[in-house]
């Protein structure tokens, strides 16, 4: 997806918004019927689609254009900055990427531990359904922990690598 326009983007996590959608509302709303229930999935879907989009684009102006590349994904999972690496355009998205994860350490369990608790809540008084939801939440809780101290160490470890190899470069001019 993140060599894909942003409108493609956009459509395509739309239309998977709005199946996953219909598919819930099953469980979530049986009374309803094909056409209203279809209707719902569409609004919701276009909705979910216009808002991701905006923000995959906002992300990716941010970002530049060296975090769309494969190469980057690889060096922040990895911690290694690949031998050709434009210092100024790396600089840019690797700064942009440790401002997306800094906060991500407190906005997560503040955000998942009540949305869990109240899906456990749901889940007891009635609506076995919820339990999906409580596993989502702790499941993004976990990876959210997992992962943002891993993103933030790379990107420090190879921010370093990138002022490395600025001080030699300016030492052998």
């Amino acid at each position: 997806m993140q060599q894909k326009p942003v409108w493609a983007a956009g459509v395509v996590v739309g239309v998977a918004f709005a199946a996953a959608w219909f598919g819930s509302t099953f469980l979530t709303m049986p009374q309803l019927g094909a056409g209203p229930r279809a209707l719902i999935s569409l609004a919701a879907g276009a909705f979910f689609g216009v808002f991701m989009g905006s923000w995959v684009g906002r992300v990716r102006r941010t970002h530049g254009d060296v975090a769309q590349r494969p190469a980057f994904g690889r060096a922040v999972r990895t911690g290694t900055l690949p031998p050709d690496a434009d210092t100024a355009g790396w600089r840019q998205a690797l700064l942009a990427r440790q401002r997306l994860h800094q906060p991500l350490r407190w906005t997560a369990p503040v955000s998942y531990v009540p949305a869990t608790a109240l899906a456990v809540w749901l889940a007891v008084t009635g609506q076995p359904v919820f339990w999906f939801g409580a596993a989502l939440f702790v499941a993004a809780l976990v990876a959210t922990v997992v992962t943002t101290p891993r993103v933030l160490r790379n990107t420090a470890t190879l921010l370093a690598e990138l002022d490395r190899r600025e001080a030699t470069r300016r030492v052998e001019q």
